[in-house]
């Protein structure tokens, strides 16, 4: 909806210069609006009063109220996050991806494994969180969240890379 609104205000844009550019003649809106009277002033104040509303704080408020309550991540194909996943989301940005990369959060860090390519299912992402990992060159804590806290990033980890069943790693 919002795309045809900027779309449609363009084409608006759009017409407007060129009924300007078309009726430049004798007597249209062209000489008008060059003419030095006061009505041709009042005219062009107007004409920039209103295209500085629609375009400075009319479109941007329609976009921003299309948009805040979207908790979608298109390039990484997640969509319709719960409350608990987007708080997991906001967890797993804080702590975890600073080891881990996983293209749903931006993360990227080469110290943990990429869980996009290990699509853990939320059983084991759980697991790592409350009894953490050392194997290899890294250590993970134990404990790193607890309670709701590691549900919710283990939540999030199982959305974001589309894993629902109990395989996976």
């Amino acid at each position: 909806m919002s795309t045809l609104i900027f779309v449609l205000v363009f084409v608006g844009l759009g017409l407007g210069v060129l009924f300007v550019a078309m009726s430049g003649g004798p007597g249209g809106i062209g000489a008008t609006m060059h003419s030095q009277s006061r009505g041709s002033r009042r005219f062009s104040v107007v004409a920039f009063v209103v295209a500085l509303i629609v375009l400075g704080f009319a479109i941007p408020a329609a976009v921003i109220a299309l948009d805040k309550d979207n908790d979608d991540i298109p390039h990484a194909s997640v969509t319709n996050l719960t409350p608990a996943e987007a708080r997991g989301r906001e967890l797993f940005g804080r702590r975890c991806s600073l080891c881990h990369s996983l293209a749903a959060a931006n993360a990227v860090a080469p110290v943990g494994p990429n869980l996009d390519d290990l699509s853990p299912p939320k059983a084991l992402v759980l697991d790592a969180i409350n009894h953490g990992r050392s194997r290899g060159n890294g250590q993970m804590p134990a404990q790193i969240y607890t309670g709701q806290d590691a549900q919710d990033v283990a939540a999030f980890v199982a959305k974001a890379v589309g894993s629902s069943g109990p395989s996976g790693g």
